[in-house]
């Protein structure tokens, strides 16, 4: 068993939360006539197309170098960077032609990993309500087999000599479906497909990030891919994986240093919406957004085209907040109305101090939750590691959702998300906080 089996940690260690910018932007074509947006462009801001890519195909290198690649699927135009003069001409063509539905600043959004030795225990023990064994674990004692339970022994006690508490509470471990025949496609740094739990399972994969390949540096897409897909019996320790008989398939979008671009997170959507048999994309990734911000329209038609095409959108509702005093909106891209917005709760069934709240409005809420304190699952090198964040929470979310998928398989995404809502347990938590409650495996 490797050491990091007992290392807790955040899903967000070392990854800057400042907004940055990479100086291009993303531009939303009317969706029955993209040639007069493009036509737009080119006559109004001297904007030229250098690719055009269809469903499936990579602008990984045209990214790269710099030109404007369209998304014809998508109907989104990723323009390469332009100044001065050409900026302003550009904000005009897209205010003043009817064939342009809007345009927003190309940002770099990141996984959630931050390490918790950042903060002291008493931050648990005074937002988590004394989980004693989490604190323990923080403190260094690190034994994953020891049961989790409230303080003063309220509520449920976890005992993770079979399973994890996560597994446990969303009832992956009561139910006879596996998640058998459904692709899963998870958007995030790569995974380690050398990995004794997880060789044998990846059906394809394709990197977005330039000259990066697949093969996970970070660990967090590793994680990620073994929490929503891992197998029934894993080679040590207890079973940590929801749909253990899922196709996993990968789009590494974010770098080894946990960082990408909208238009690669695109491009890793691109791609996942043309595999036949993908029917949930987890994205345990995001960016902040302020008080009062509207959700990324870029996205949400993104989320759009991907629910007509059969297919669910999950993603991380964010690690930003603070609780108790210091509370923040859910996250991009997850704030979409189309988009499965995932906060993440504790053992003791408490809100996650770090969980992202439902606090902008149209759209901005969080849907659902899931287990996302202390989650045990597959890390890079084949190791194990548990991390905190709404990251861990999300692919618990996805796996569900393959098992609907596989219990319901001509059913529309529509349909799968209203069964996905329908069937949660409901928490004492605010909406704003957990939304319908904790997912629930059929």
């Amino acid at each position: 068993m490797s050491d990091e089996h007992s290392a807790t940690v955040m899903a967000d260690d070392g990854v800057p939360k400042h907004v940055e910018y990479t100086g291009r932007y993303l531009v939303l074509l009317d969706q029955d006539d993209p040639g007069a947006g493009l036509e737009a462009l080119s006559s109004g801001a001297g904007v030229s197309v250098a690719e055009h890519v269809e469903a499936g195909e990579s602008a990984t290198q045209a990214l790269r170098q710099g030109g404007t690649v369209v998304f014809g699927d998508l109907g989104i135009a990723v323009v390469e960077a332009v100044e001065g003069d050409q900026r302003l001409a550009l904000e005009a063509t897209v205010a003043s032609s009817r064939a342009l539905v809007g345009a927003e600043p190309e940002r770099v959004l990141h996984a959630y990993k931050k390490d918790v030795a950042a903060h002291p225990a008493e931050y648990f023990e005074g937002y988590l309500h004394g989980v004693a064994d989490l604190v323990e674990r923080v403190r260094g004692d690190g034994q994953i087999t020891r049961p989790l339970t409230r303080a003063g022994g309220r509520g449920p006690q976890w005992s993770e000599d079979q399973a994890t508490w996560g597994l446990q509470a969303v009832l992956a471990t009561e139910t006879a479906l596996t998640g058998r025949g459904v692709g899963v496609a998870i958007l995030d740094t790569g995974i380690d497909a050398a990995h004794p739990d997880l060789a044998a399972r990846v059906k394809q994969s394709a990197s977005f990030v330039p000259g990066q390949a697949v093969d996970d540096g970070h660990g967090h897409g590793t994680h990620c891919a073994g929490t929503a897909c891992g197998p029934r019996n894993p080679a040590t320790g207890p079973r940590y994986g929801v749909a253990c008989e899922a196709d996993i398939y990968v789009a590494k979008v974010l770098s080894d240093q946990g960082r990408g671009s909208d238009g690669q997170i695109l491009d890793g959507i691109n791609w996942a919406m043309d595999r036949a048999d993908v029917r949930v994309i987890s994205m345990s990734l995001g960016g902040a957004v302020a008080l009062g911000d509207g959700f990324s329209r870029i996205y949400e038609r993104a989320a759009r085209r991907c629910l007509k095409r059969g297919k669910v959108i999950v993603a991380a509702a964010g690690n930003e907040s603070r609780r108790p005093l210091d509370l923040r909106p859910v996250s991009t891209p997850a704030n979409c109305p189309s988009v499965l917005a995932v906060g993440a709760i504790a053992p003791d069934f408490t809100i996650a101090p770090f969980s992202c709240a439902g606090m902008n409005p149209n759209g901005g809420g969080v849907d659902l939750v899931g287990p996302g304190v202390d989650v045990l699952s597959t890390w890079r090198d084949g190791g194990y590691r548990r991390l905190s964040g709404t990251s861990m929470a999300t692919p618990h979310v996805a796996g569900v959702t393959a098992l609907l998928w596989e219990q319901n398989p001509n059913a529309t995404a529509a349909q799968i998300v209203t069964l996905l809502r329908g069937g949660t347990r409901e928490l004492v938590l605010p909406a704003s906080d957990a939304g319908r409650g904790l997912v629930q495996a059929p």
